[in-house]
């Protein structure tokens, strides 16, 4: 009788003890469960579990538990380190589920068993709720697909003025990536802003820009799978009736009307704007490497106005016709062929001969404002950036009027038609007032030389 009552003693002790072992388990795969629940709907399959995220996500739409504990998001293969970047803090609740055998992980979301009479109602009532459709099998995604490794990083901003910047598939930049006139691609990772001005922004399948993206005078275009943390931003100014194609050198304002209407003199102005910082510019860098030739142009215009517009008109209407004639009798004569290679260097003297005599028109013109007003700047370079911007004030002002919108109004196409042809005479008489000081110290140098006087005859 004691032996007997030993064992029962016994029994109970050991049992106890492996309840109190169990429940914690149990506890805790409840709480789980009741963390699984509260933040995804259970969709049992055929071979795992579906989990649909109650609340929108940034990127994923299902979660896919196969019965061999692997998991796929959105139908792709993930790793553990993938589920923690892109589901935060549900990353450990569904790592949990999936170290679970396949018959636990079922038992869990079954529910408690009913009886038999209460459970056989309830088989019509689940059927009736339409079943999501199964997700296409999970198949290995190509290396490709799942996006490239970052294996090149960039610390700090990348900008490109007057061209396009592009980060590659490979590559992640830490700041932000600009572009002045110019697009931008992108392939890998933006750690800050996008932003392209006077171009657009091509977002590849695999592009992550963690803040804006911003396009001044293009698009944006989103491939699908690009991911973008911040806002989007798109200001495309053909929608103002002005149509814009940039390509450096030249800049190409649409057709030749003068203003349109609404918004579109804002453009004008911007390309007035960005024409005379780039004049002052060139004809600074112009009197930089040659200032004796610009200053000599200056006084040529200031002496003879007339004459240097008269000499460079003529030039520049026969400057093509004797070029295209030349290149005649070069062809036709055969062995003139090799001498055709000069002439893209010749047309580049003349350009650069033009800009010479515009920079000398500009410093005769700046100081001529700076006497006429007694203006205390220095000359040099300051003259010469004065000079232009009286040679373009005309323009600008008539801009000004297009952006109040009075662009229709006479006084508006009296400006800027001034402005043009002041422009137009600034760089033929500087032209010509350069041929003229060449045609003259030619004739100097001829007058210096002495003849040879011939020995006398015995």
């Amino acid at each position: 009788m004691r032996r007997s009552l030993a064992v029962v003693v016994a029994a109970l002790v050991l049992g106890g003890a492996a309840l109190a072992q169990q429940a914690p388990g149990e506890e805790a795969q409840q709480a789980l469960r009741a963390r699984i629940e509260a933040r995804f709907d259970v969709v049992p399959l055929t071979e795992g579990l579906a989990l649909r995220p109650k609340a929108r996500m940034r990127d994923v739409r299902l979660v896919e538990i196969a019965d061999d504990g692997g998991v796929a998001l959105n139908g792709d293969p993930v790793t553990g380190r993938e589920i923690r970047e892109r589901l935060g803090d549900d990353a450990d609740a569904v790592l949990r589920l999936s170290q679970m055998d396949s018959g636990t992980r079922r038992a869990l979301f079954a529910g408690p068993q009913p009886p038999a009479a209460a459970r056989e109602p309830l088989e019509p009532v689940e059927r009736a709720e339409p079943a999501p459709p199964a997700p296409p099998p999970a198949t290995p995604a190509p290396p490709a697909e799942r996006g490239p490794e970052r294996v090149r990083r960039s610390t700090g901003d990348r900008v490109q003025i007057f061209g396009d910047a592009r980060v590659a598939a490979n590559e992640s930049v830490s700041g932000q990536v600009v572009a002045v006139i110019g697009s931008v691609r992108v392939d890998g990772e933006v750690g800050d802003q996008v932003v392209a001005v006077l171009g657009s922004v091509d977002l590849g399948p695999h592009a992550i820009v963690r803040g804006d993206v911003v396009s001044v005078g293009g698009r944006v275009r989103r491939a699908e799978g690009a991911q973008i943390r911040g806002s989007v931003t798109e200001v495309a100014l053909s929608n103002a009736g002005l149509p814009v194609n940039v390509n450096w050198p030249g800049v190409w304002w649409g057709p030749p009307h003068v203003f349109g209407g609404g918004f579109s003199g804002v453009p004008r102005l911007i390309g007035s704007m960005f024409r005379l910082l780039l004049l002052i510019l060139l004809a600074g860098l112009a009197f930089v490497v040659a200032r004796p030739t610009v200053e000599a142009a200056a006084s040529r215009v200031a002496d003879n106005p007339v004459q240097a517009t008269f000499v460079g008109l003529a030039a520049g209407i026969l400057v093509v016709p004797t070029l295209v004639l030349t290149s005649i009798i070069l062809v036709l004569t055969f062995i003139g062929i090799p001498l055709l290679l000069l002439l893209p260097f010749v047309i580049l003297a003349l350009i650069v001969m033009a800009l010479l005599g515009f920079a000398g028109v500009a410093g005769a013109m700046g100081e001529w404002f700076r006497n006429r007003t007694g203006m205390g700047i220095p000359g040099g370079f300051a003259t010469i950036a004065l000079g232009v911007l009286v040679i373009l004030l005309p323009l600008l002002v008539g801009r000004l009027i297009g952006v109040a919108g009075w662009g229709v109004t006479p006084i508006a196409l009296l400006f800027v038609a001034t402005g043009l042809a002041l422009e137009f005479l600034a760089w033929t008489a500087g032209f010509g007032a350069v041929l003229t000081n060449a045609f003259s110290r030619w004739q100097a140098r001829r007058a210096t030389r002495v003849p040879a006087v011939p020995p006398p005859s015995a």
